[in-house]
Order: structure tokens, then sequence, then C-alpha cells
């Protein structure tokens, strides 16, 4: 009687000339892969953006094409077969090489890449993105840019659904990317500019004012979180918006106040004479904006999106930003120096 990992070694031998060929694509080996992963088809699903019937459907597929069980679905979560174990160990290889094969003529050739996928922070690309985009355009033949805290984190890479990042995602930096910075700016008080008077704590302010939240960025909304829990305040939730932009707008009508930075409250386009831009009360916070991709594999392309990102700061969006919030300005840092972050 054959052993399982014989078993496993024969079926995979369709992609390596074996007979009779199989119907087996990178693709189910890789949805195996992340249900083996995150251990449940629905973490799956959620992961590779689809359905679960549809990862459920991959993995029946791949099991029907292998000829052999790979989960024993009968427990829960589902566990690995032996033959499982096996074929998940030859998936891993075959789906590691392929992409580093995919990437390494993606990147190495000297003429444009037929696509590039950007993950780009919404205040970057709202404020700088069109003007580093028209000076790099020549880099792809395809572009895609995506916004958000799931295109624009760290795992976006790791999971490669993104070839570069522009984020303030203050995850640790894995050794497997690498990471470079572009600017660093303070978080501020945008308050109504009908409200006059010194702002000494936001415990006070939020007495007089709403506090108005934002956002489904998890690392910005901690972080606020943690400043106002520091600061002795218990907001009450009234307002709430997906959007920075619909914020500003209600801090500009009067209805209340928020924590943001320059660049969001450069994005949202509302006239300087509607909102009161203020230094945060008590210990600074503030963000630093990265430029990140897969060590090894698009960093010169990195450096170039990140020489191309400093140029534009200083040229279109700082000047902006004094004309905004000139006393507050000389806080935004440019981060010219070289070298990746530890």
């Amino acid at each position: 009687m054959q052993d399982d990992a014989a078993v496993a070694s024969a079926a995979l031998q369709g992609l390596t000339g074996g007979s009779p060929p199989l119907n087996l694509t990178l693709r189910l080996l890789e949805v195996f892969l992340v249900v083996v992963e995150r251990r449940t088809m629905t973490a799956a699903a959620e992961q590779l953006n689809l359905t679960q019937a549809a990862v459920s459907q991959s993995i029946t597929a791949l099991e029907q094409v292998l000829r052999a069980k790979l989960l024993d679905r009968s427990v829960r979560p589902p566990v690995l077969t032996l033959v499982g174990q096996s074929v998940c160990q030859h998936a891993l290889e075959i789906v590691t090489a392929a992409h580093k094969l995919e990437d390494q003529m993606r990147y190495s050739g000297s003429g444009r890449l037929p696509l590039l996928r950007i993950g780009m922070l919404d205040s970057f690309a709202s404020t700088a993105g069109v003007t580093v985009l028209s000076q790099l355009r020549e880099l792809a033949f395809e572009w895609t840019i995506a916004s958000g805290f799931r295109a624009t984190g760290i795992p976006a890479l790791l999971e490669r659904r993104s070839d570069v990042i522009i984020t303030s995602d203050e995850t640790p930096v894995p050794p497997e990317v690498e990471a470079l910075p572009i600017c660093s700016e303070p978080f501020v008080l945008a308050i109504p500019a009908s409200h006059h008077g010194k702002v000494s704590d936001v415990k006070s302010l939020g007495a007089k004012l709403d506090f108005i939240r934002y956002g489904r960025d998890a690392h910005m909304l901690t972080r606020i979180q943690s400043y106002l829990e520091s600061a002795g305040m218990q907001a009450p939730v009234r307002y709430q918006f997906d959007t920075t932009d619909a914020v500003v707008r209600m801090v500009a009508g009067g209805f209340g106040w928020t924590v943001m930075t320059p660049l969001i409250l450069l994005k949202s386009g509302v006239q300087p004479h509607a909102v009161r831009v203020l230094p945060l009360p008590g210990p600074a916070m503030r963000r630093t904006l990265i430029v990140a991709t897969r060590r090894g594999e698009g960093t010169e392309i990195a450096q170039q999106i990140r020489a191309t990102s400093i140029a534009t700061l200083k040229s279109t969006v700082v000047p902006q930003l004094a004309k905004l919030m000139p006393h507050v300005v000389k806080e935004f840092r440019i981060l010219e120096k070289k070298g990746p972050l530890k």
C-alpha cells in the first residue's frame, strides 16, 4: 500500500509532465494554502475577497483533481489529512517558486512593468498622488491604485494584494518587507471657527462640544482613543463617519471637534477660515508615512516612488499647508535621510 507522501507526490506530477495531465491550477493551490493558514473557510474567504462557497468549491475541485481527501471536515475547524499535510508542503514550494518567478520577470526587466499595484493612503493620494503618478507614469503600462486600511496595510504586501504601499500603518515591519520613510506629521485639533478662546485640554473642550469620530483605520482609531483616555475624556458616540472629509465639514458646520492630521485637513478642501487648527494639548502625537515593498522584489521602484513623493511634498504640499495652517506646518517633517526603517 502506498504511503500518503507517495500519493501526494503522484497527484502533483501533473505540474511537471506526469501522466495523465491534471487540471491543476496555481490558484487552487493558493486557495488551499490560505485555508490551511487561516484554518476556516470563512476566514480564508475574507482574506481572498471571495465568498465562502467559492472557497469551498475550490477545495473540492482540488481534491477531485488530486483524487485525494485533503481536509477532514468532520471536525471544526477542519484539519489536514495525512495526504493533505504532504500536499500542503508541495503546494507551498510550488506557489513560492511561481511567485518568485513572476516577480523576477516583472521587476528585473529594463522596460516598463506590465502592472503595478499600489496601496496608497487616502490623504496622501488626494494631496500628492496625482503629481507623483504623473511623474512616474512610465514605470508601468497598467496601474491599480487602491486606498483604505485593507489595501494600504503591511498585510497587503505579505498577502500579495499590493506591490508597493504608501501607508501610515504602525505594524512592526517584518523582515520580508522593506520600508522607507517619507514624512512625519503631527496630530492636531480641528475645532469650529466659531469656537473662540484658548483650548488648554480636550476634557474641557469635550464638555462644550461633541467629539466627532471617523474612519475605519484601526491603528488611527486606537491611537486617538488612547489619547482621549489618557486625557481623562470619555467621549460619547454621537457623530461618527466613514470618511474624514465628512468629519471636517461637520466641524466647519459647528457640530463639534475632532483630532486629525494636516494632510487629512488639506485633503478635505475646507476653506481655512471655516476650521481652527490648533496644536494637540498634552504630549505630542505623530504619524509617519512610509513607502514599503517586499524585500528583494521592488526595492528600486519603491526608492523612485519615495524620491518623487518627497519632491512633491516639498514643491506642492508643504506650500499649501503653509497657507492653510502656518503655525502647524513647521511640525510637518519631510524625512529625506536615506535608509530603511528599523
